[in-house]
């Protein structure tokens, strides 16, 4: 099984957030690589923040995977979950911002199964 998604362009404005979900849920016998690429572009101010990998059984109620990885100006960082079984249905990243800036976040998602 191979799927992946790009997300479309979203802004990170100051210490708001941006959430990337992908349009379709893991199946539970998944075992593989699930992997969010994210590049921040600095608009305005300065790139502050960080993304946080996060899995829910049920959509809604969410949980923090691992620790977060910091967003930094022109370079994409890998947000990866790793070579395992998954536990979770679904896997969300969350970018928020920390001070004054205007961000264009560029993202994608690749899952890569047995």
């Amino acid at each position: 099984m191979y799927r992946n998604q790009i997300f479309s362009q979203q802004t990170l404005t100051d210490a708001g957030t941006v959430t990337l979900n992908p349009s379709h849920l893991i199946e539970e016998e998944f075992e593989g690589i699930i992997e969010y690429v994210i590049e921040g572009n600095q608009v305005t101010g300065t790139i502050d923040g960080d993304c946080q990998l996060q899995g829910s059984l049920d959509g809604s109620t969410w949980i923090n995977i691992g620790s977060t990885v910091a967003l930094v100006d022109g370079v994409a960082v890998s947000v990866p979950l790793g070579s395992t079984t998954l536990l979770y249905a679904y896997y969300q990243v969350v970018i928020t911002g920390v001070g004054t800036q205007s961000t264009t976040i560029d993202a994608s998602y690749l899952a890569k199964g047995r």
